[in-house]
């Protein structure tokens, strides 16, 4: 799955991902920085438990989604910044 950030440096985390999460507006995010990536982390004011379906829905999207990542280039960058994507 892939998502453009927008001018203002905005990214829409995709539907399918704030259904299995339960996301909601308003949700707080843990964000952790690497070398390699960003990784947003729900943060909840309550512990939670993940039902049997809502892992189910996780692991089917991961296994949907798997492969399709675009590997971050200078030519992508170029691309983004003039809207050909």
């Amino acid at each position: 799955m892939t998502v453009t950030m927008t001018a203002k440096n905005q990214i829409t985390i995709p539907k399918k991902i704030t259904e299995a999460l339960g996301l909601e507006k308003g949700s707080m995010f843990k964000v952790e920085v690497s070398k390699n990536g960003i990784e947003f982390i729900p943060l909840e004011t309550k512990e939670r438990e993940f039902t049997h379906e809502e892992y189910t829905k996780l692991e089917t999207l991961a296994v949907q989604e798997k492969g399709k990542e675009k590997r971050v280039t200078k030519k992508l960058i170029d691309n983004l910044k003039k809207g050909k994507i």
